[in-house]
């Protein structure tokens, strides 16, 4: 008995400190999307949508390349990742970053966050998709307790009208899980500055060129300096260092395994609404909150048991 129980300890050992790492860099990479909601609606408030993704798009390439040229991190792209880039550029940022903004300028911050945790869903059904492999059953429970959990903060808001913004965010969270997958096999060959990079230079082509024609539009002096506060963390914050870290995480963390944890993103957008914009929360949110976190302990542990 002695010599079948001492493997099994050497071996757990050093997966668990080689794994705490990523979860925790992943959990505070949530926390900083979960405010970002709040603070990008805010911005949303005084920039029309169009500037904002130009002002944003364009300082987000412009951090980029500065960083990459200060490090001397850029790095020559293969020939067999070209289109997988492209792709990534138009799923990723064209279709969730963009899109997700048009979303947020069209429904309050608390609801978009909501249907923005539907992307754990989306990566089981298109994983299962590529991968050819039916989830395990104990995933797929933990994962509707979560959505159902999700579901219950959406029923539990003042109005449950499904309008234009809803049905842009769902479809976000679509573009998102799509690109947890697409971006797999790019984050083990590029740094993670460099590939948020690249992604951003080609998405910003069609987006700066459609955005343009609305600058003028744009009521500039009524901008408060909370309002340029706001837009300077959405640039750095949550895509160019968040999205950067995240790829960090994909290296060391399947994405069946992390995304359930985008679940939190409408518990901290609640909280932070609720802080510093002073929305109530009713008590059918706190259930929902019960559940979404249930939902993430039980998919945490099923993941333990099919990680070899």
């Amino acid at each position: 008995m002695t010599n079948t129980t001492t493997p099994r300890i050497e071996t757990r050992t050093p997966a668990a400190s080689t794994t705490r790492i990523p979860w925790i860099v992943a959990a505070v990479v949530v926390f900083c999307w979960g405010v970002n909601v709040v603070l990008a609606k805010h911005a949303l408030n005084q920039f029309d949508v169009g500037p904002f993704n130009f002002v944003r798009f364009t300082g987000m390439v412009a951090l980029g390349w500065l960083v990459l040229l200060l490090t001397g991190s850029i790095e020559p792209v293969a020939t067999r990742d070209v289109r997988r880039f492209g792709t990534v550029a138009v799923v990723g940022f064209c279709g969730y970053i963009f899109g997700f903004s048009i979303a947020l300028s069209l429904i309050s911050a608390f609801s978009a966050s909501l249907l923005l945790a539907l992307v754990p869903i989306w990566v089981v059904v298109l994983s299962a998709v590529t991968e050819r492999r039916a989830p395990s059953r104990a995933s797929v429970m933990a994962l509707l307790i979560a959505a159902a959990g999700t579901a219950l903060f959406i029923a539990s808001r003042t109005s449950v009208s499904v309008g234009w913004g809803d049905l842009i965010a769902l479809a976000t969270a679509a573009c998102y899980a799509g690109y947890l997958i697409l971006n797999r096999s790019l984050v083990a060959r590029y740094s993670p500055i460099t590939l948020t990079t690249y992604a951003a230079s080609v998405a910003a082509v069609p987006i700066l060129a459609l955005t343009a024609p609305t600058l003028t539009t744009q009521e500039w002096t009524a901008i408060t300096t909370s309002g340029w506060l706001a837009m300077a963390w959405v640039i750095i914050g949550p895509v160019f260092l968040a999205w950067s870290a995240w790829s960090w995480v994909q290296r060391h963390l399947a994405a069946t395994q992390i995304a359930p944890l985008l679940f939190l993103v409408p518990i901290i957008s609640g909280l932070t609404a609720w802080i510093v914009l002073d929305e109530s929360i009713s008590p059918g949110q706190i259930i929902g909150t019960a559940a979404v976190i249930a939902g993430l302990v039980l998919n945490s542990r099923a993941a333990k048991t099919t990680t070899p």
